[in-house]
C-alpha cells in the first residue's frame, strides 16, 4: 500500500446488510502515524510523496497522534549519516 487512497480503501468495513465499503479516515490515519513512527529520518514531503497525499496531511496526523519529531538541523531528517 503506497497511497493514502489504498489505506483509506484497505481500511474499509463493510456496513449493514447490504454490501456498503465504508472507508475509515480514522484507520488510514493510524497508517500513517505508524509510517511516520517507523522512518524517523525522511522528512514529511518525502512521506507525502510515498503515500500520494499532501504534506499538510502527514503534519496533521503527526499532530493528532503527538508523534511530532524535533525541527532544525539537529532533527534525524536532517542529520547527515556518520561513517
Amino acid at each position: 500500500m503506497n497511497s493514502y487512497r489504498d489505506i483509506k480503501h484497505a481500511t474499509a468495513e463493510v456496513v449493514g446488510v447490504r454490501l456498503v465499503r465504508k472507508t475509515s479516515t480514522a484507520r488510514a490515519h493510524e497508517a500513517i502515524r505508524d509510517l511516520i513512527v517507523a522512518n524517523p529520518t525522511h522528512s514529511y514531503q518525502q512521506l507525502a510523496d510515498l503515500l500520494g497525499c499532501s504534506r499538510w496531511l502527514v503534519y496533521k496526523v503527526a499532530v493528532e497522534f503527538g508523534v511530532r519529531r524535533p525541527r532544525g538541523a539537529g532533527s534525524p531528517a536532517r542529520r547527515k549519516e556518520e561513517q
